[in-house]
């Protein structure tokens, strides 16, 4: 009796390898054809296409492929050995259609490639008729569609691609605000100054925060005003209380400016906590100096590790490295905003300046032009990312809860896609990653007292204002 035909385990993991190879091209854009029969050393061909459009061009690759589920020859981590029949090889190198040999694990989804003609096109390399992979320069996977559309491509063809879309994430300077008091409280007063208050209170020696604000004889806080010490100084027959989302979504210009008014308060006891200090004459807040003047880093979060960056140091001058200069401290503006019913934190990083660490440097508007000068995208972004982080860190200590009134997320970010290659961002924008030292050539001539005390910053929220910083992560 006759025995039928049989499928060999060789031919299943051939066909595998052709599988692998067809699902690789599908993924770049491009047309895979396998040979359906008659196969005298090559299993398939790749139309380049137009990844974009989708629009065919009619050049073709050929291909080989060389599949295994066994150690290849030579294999190490790094590299592997192919061994080419001579009457294949000498099929390859003839006609005028490039030619690229694939060789593939399919169970493991590995695949290396070369291009038969360019890398066999010294005779010395054809008669030794063995190929050395490398396994991560010659994977073959959907990131060679580029590579392979310049083999099969000559450059007199008058073809043009468009550029590939990519998705470009940029940063805003926009941290969302996460977790606010649950309630804001009304009541009327009998005080007509928020100095008056403060003298009450000292004299009560109550301890109490600054997230409440005096106007018209009334007091709107985050605290119960008929709890001590508050209800002191208010009419408890008059006190209310509101849901804080109620306000943060008011539309009433009074309630907007108020509640703006509140948040500030509590970002200005938010950094109390995280010691950072406020500077009235600019409207910002700085890493106070050190003791002794000494350096200081800190740690956080940048795009994919943790690094540290200098937000205080003291440089000496230049005529006299033996005397003081100045002193740098990293510094932001806060301002609140809402932008489709979220509120965000908008940072704008930039530096206080003082001669001795607490002293206004009277050449600080010299010294911050000179370092913004210097200051690329990367910079400003680290220095983004550093406040970003640090304003979100826990508030709790040995001899503190978490702060309840306020807390912050992540930086805001968007998704763009973008058809510009990566030379012409680079090109556009050149980094400079070295850290920024002297800003201005400029000696000291005077001390200025510094004045400034933490009152109040108020900012009117403004739902049409957008994001000032948009930095890209490249």
């Amino acid at each position: 009796m006759n025995q039928g035909k049989k499928v060999t385990p060789q031919s299943i993991i051939g066909q595998q390898g052709v599988d692998l190879i067809g699902q690789i091209v599908l993924k770049m854009g491009y047309v895979w054809r396998p040979t359906p029969i008659f196969d005298v050393g090559i299993d398939g061909e790749i139309e380049i296409c137009d990844p974009i459009t989708g629009e065919a061009t009619n050049t073709i690759i050929k291909v080989q492929s060389k599949a295994t589920t066994q150690q290849f020859r030579s294999e190490t981590n790094n590299s592997l050995e192919f061994h080419c029949e001579q009457k294949d090889l000498d099929y390859w190198l003839q006609g005028n259609v490039p030619i690229i040999l694939i060789v593939c694990r399919p169970d493991t989804d590995e695949a290396y490639w070369v291009s038969i003609k360019d890398y066999f096109g010294d005779p010395v390399t054809q008669k030794t008729r063995k190929v050395l992979f490398n396994k991560q320069r010659d994977r073959f996977d959907d990131s060679c569609a580029a590579a392979l559309k310049e083999l099969a491509l000559p450059k007199d063809s008058g073809i043009y691609f468009a550029p590939q879309q990519q998705t470009e994430t940029l940063y805003t300077n926009l941290l969302k605000v996460t977790s606010l008091a649950p309630k804001i409280y009304v009541a009327n007063t009998n005080y007509r100054k928020r100095g008056a208050i403060w003298d009450k209170f000292y004299s009560m020696e109550a301890k109490v925060g600054p997230e409440w604000i005096l106007t018209d004889k009334q007091i709107f806080s985050f605290h119960n005003l008929k709890e001590p010490p508050f209800n002191e100084i208010c009419d408890l027959g008059t006190c209310k209380s509101f849901d804080t989302q109620e306000w943060a979504n008011s539309k009433d210009e009074d309630t907007k400016r108020q509640f703006v008014w509140l948040l500030n308060k509590c970002l200005q006891k938010r950094t109390q906590l995280l010691r950072l200090d406020f500077n009235k004459a600019h409207q910002h807040y700085f890493f106070p100096a050190t003791k002794d003047l000494k350096i200081q880093n800190i740690s956080y979060q940048s795009l994919q590790k943790r690094v540290s960056r200098e937000v205080f140091r003291e440089y000496p001058k230049k005529s006299d490295p033996s005397q003081r200069a100045y002193c740098r401290h990293s510094a932001f503006k806060g301002q609140f905003l809402r932008h489709n019913d979220e509120w965000y934190l908008e940072i704008t990083p930039t530096y206080h300046f003082t001669w001795n660490g607490y002293k206004k440097d009277m050449f600080r508007s010299e010294r911050l032009q000179g370092i913004k000068r210097l200051e690329r995208n990367r910079a400003v972004l680290g220095h983004l990312l550093m406040w970003a982080d640090y304003l979100s860190r826990s508030t709790q200590s040995l001899f503190s809860s978490e702060y309840p009134f306020l807390d912050f997320g992540q930086l805001t970010t968007v998704d763009i896609n973008i058809s510009l290659p990566d030379d012409v961002w680079n090109n556009s924008e050149k980094e400079d990653t070295a850290e920024v030292e002297d800003t201005a050539e400029v000696e000291d001539t005077a001390e200025v007292e510094d004045t400034a005390e933490v009152e109040d910053t108020t900012e009117v929220e403004n739902t049409d204002n957008q994001p000032e910083l948009l930095i890209s992560e490249n």
